[in-house]
């Protein structure tokens, strides 16, 4: 089981390798050059109390991480389907592909990342030291 312990200097990123655009976003966090810590929720089983750190982080409920109104939800559990913190725990542990967007979490700062190039929040950018002549 994996649980949460956050570093400033290391991003942790929980992905979906099942899915490419989580592929996309651990390549592009890769590149980086920066710490990474890549959890693949679909070879790794999430504790609990991760997934409700991960959500703190995001400052959101669990149940909010499975985007209920999202197509590839409905499909599988139906519309208006409401469900619990211990629902959505369940849910995430047992069938990681319903989790729709990868997460980052660097330190305090969290971000579901919808598009690869949002990973650039948590990148570092030195160039304001460079001088331009």
């Amino acid at each position: 089981m994996i649980s949460l312990a956050t570093d400033p200097n290391q991003i942790v990123l929980f992905y979906n390798s099942n899915q490419k655009s989580h592929r996309e976003t651990l390549a592009y966090s890769e590149s980086s050059g920066k710490r990474l810590l890549s959890i693949d929720v679909s070879k790794d089983k999430v504790a609990g109390t991760a997934w409700t750190e991960i959500a703190d982080a995001l400052q959101i409920r669990v149940s909010d991480l499975l985007h209920t109104d999202h197509s590839s939800y409905v499909k599988k559990y139906g519309e208006h389907h409401d469900i619990d913190c211990n629902g959505a725990i369940k849910t995430l542990q047992k069938d990681p592909d319903m989790l729709i967007f990868p997460i980052a979490i660097q330190g305090e700062k969290g971000m579901e990342i919808k598009l690869y190039s949002e990973m650039l929040a948590f990148f570092d950018m030195d160039t304001a030291s460079i001088r331009i002549p």
